[in-house]
């Protein structure tokens, strides 16, 4: 049901805008949305790095990689997969270990491996 209303939300930013002309309705990218939406959220959270309590948005390294694992995630939701496509605080441990990976692809592979109960619905 959840991705259910998230697809139709998608959808609907597609389509509902009758003063934007077509050449620019086409170069919006469901999946680059989600993964901006996906970003922009865990922005919100304010995640700290280790001891000294660094804003984990002002690492690039670490930014850019959450920016990699937002994006997997919401390829793997496109795909089909039953996967909630944004980060929560109780995944940090999940992301720490894949913040630093090389590729989206590597992550995807890493999510499907490691997550037993990532299916297809």
């Amino acid at each position: 049901m959840r991705q259910q209303i998230l697809l139709f939300s998608l959808l609907t930013l597609l389509g509902c805008s009758e003063q934007t002309d077509k050449v620019e309705q086409d170069s919006i990218d469901p999946i680059l949305q989600l993964t901006q939406w996906c970003f922009e959220n865990w922005k919100e959270q304010q995640w700290t790095m280790g001891e000294t309590n660094l804003p984990a948005i002002e690492n690039l390294a670490f930014s850019e990689g959450i920016r990699k694992i937002c994006r997997a995630r919401a390829e793997l939701y496109a795909e089909g997969y039953d996967i909630y496509p944004f980060i929560t605080d109780t995944m940090q441990r999940e992301v720490y270990a894949l913040v630093f990976s090389a590729n989206v692809e590597d992550i995807k592979s890493h999510l499907k491996q490691h997550l037993p109960k990532l299916q297809r619905i």
